[in-house]
């Protein structure tokens, strides 16, 4: 196919890499958007430039046949980025400094318990009901949470 051609056929096709992206979780305005965009079309380019005419091209891929291609080609690319960034954090956490953990662990539950043992008896058991689960509405779990929240700041500035 002619260089024309083909850009004519990707023009033809941008309803479906679209609809592929949308279907990946892809939305217009996303940070990544344009970039996934872009590879699709290049997906494409490399499928389409094998075959001599549109015709012949249309006849061996079917709409339903691309849009399943470009989906799991996209989902591929998108796990493969995804293992990348994961890689990149672990390297980061190697570097970062490592603190012992129960020391700032037995520190934090220091002060939770004295935290607690200031509370007035009504608020410890709604403190424990809240950290129990008990069958509170989502109303009285948002209100509780408020609660404590501003006590316990209160109480952390003060030390």
């Amino acid at each position: 196919m002619e260089q024309q051609e083909l850009n004519q056929l990707i023009q033809d096709y941008e309803r479906l890499f679209h609809k592929v992206l949308q279907r990946c979780s892809l939305f217009p305005g996303q940070v990544d958007y344009e970039d996934h965009l872009q590879e699709l079309r290049l997906l494409f380019f490399m499928r389409a430039k094998e075959y001599a005419t549109k015709s012949e091209f249309e006849a061996d891929n079917d709409i339903t046949y691309l849009f399943r291609h470009l989906l799991w080609r996209m989902i591929d690319t998108k796990r493969k980025k995804y293992l990348e960034i994961e890689e990149v954090t672990d390297e980061i956490l190697d570097y970062l400094p490592n603190e012992d953990p129960t020391d700032f662990h037995f520190e934090s539950l220091d002060r939770l318990a004295r935290f607690y043992q200031q509370l007035s008896p009504k608020d410890q058991q709604k403190c424990r009901a809240l950290l129990t689960n008990e069958n509170l509405s989502r109303q009285n779990k948002s209100r509780y949470r408020k609660y404590f929240r501003k006590h316990f700041q209160h109480s952390f500035e003060k030390v």
